[in-house]
C-alpha cells in the first residue's frame, strides 16, 4: 500500500516536471517590446537633462546636450543588447 502511493507520488512528480516547459506568449513578446521602448525613451530623456545641466552649468548652448544624446542612446541600446539579445543566447 505504501509502495503504491510512492509510485502514484513519483508518477505525478514525473508528469508535473514535463508539464512544466515555459510557454512564449503574445504577452510576454508585447511586453519585452514595451520594455524596450521604455529602456530607449527613458534613456534619451535622462541624457537630455543631464545635457541640458551641463550646458547651463558650462553656457555652451547644444555641445553637451548632443554628447548626452548620443551617449544615452548608445548606452540604452547597450542595455537593450545585454539584457535582451545577449539572455537568449546565453551569454551573460
Amino acid at each position: 500500500m505504501i509502495k503504491d502511493k510512492q509510485q502514484e507520488i513519483k508518477q505525478r512528480i514525473k508528469q508535473l516536471k514535463s508539464d512544466n516547459k515555459p510557454v512564449k506568449t503574445v504577452i510576454s513578446n508585447s511586453n519585452m517590446a514595451f520594455n524596450i521602448a521604455v529602456e530607449l525613451v527613458a534613456g534619451v530623456i535622462v541624457g537630455v537633462i543631464i545635457g541640458i545641466f551641463l550646458d547651463k552649468i558650462f553656457a555652451s548652448k547644444p555641445i553637451f546636450l548632443i554628447i548626452c544624446i548620443v551617449l544615452s542612446i548608445i548606452a540604452a541600446f547597450r542595455l537593450i543588447w545585454n539584457k535582451y539579445i545577449n539572455k537568449d543566447k546565453g551569454i551573460k
